[in-house]
């Protein structure tokens, strides 16, 4: 499992098509990954990714949600920085009602925990993104 991982990864970096294979194997162990905690990073944070690279918006939304609950309840603050910032990338793509409001309350809490963490990279990441929904 873990080279399915570093291989999603790879897929999301590099927005080639394996990302679907990828998925799509990855996808029926996230259960069990999620339930034994000992898949890092969380299952969902990645899968939210894969579907976002090949355009399944509402899938993506799913698994980032679940993201956000999983690492929120286990402690996993950089990952839930990580996830809330890739939420937040989703929401604004998908852009429905709503959508844009979320994404900067995420990325808002996503700043809060960068900053507190010194997660310099992510940092500004989420400065860049809210200078461009504000603009």
């Amino acid at each position: 499992m873990g080279n399915c991982l570093n291989m999603g990864f790879h897929a999301v970096e590099r927005r080639n098509l394996v990302t679907q294979k990828q998925y799509a194997e990855l996808e029926p162990t996230r259960e069990a990954a999620t339930a034994s905690g000992l898949l890092y990073p969380p299952t969902d944070l990645l899968l939210g990714l894969l579907a976002h690279t090949v355009g399944d918006l509402e899938k993506s939304v799913s698994h980032f949600e679940d993201s956000i609950t999983y690492c929120g309840q286990a402690g996993l603050r950089p990952e839930l920085a990580w996830t809330c910032c890739d939420y937040a990338d989703t929401l604004l793509q998908r852009n429905n009602p709503g959508d844009r409001e979320q994404a900067m309350s995420l990325l808002d809490e996503s700043l809060a925990i960068s900053s507190e963490l010194g997660m310099r990279p992510l940092m500004e990441r989420v400065l860049y993104r809210r200078d461009i929904l504000k603009a």
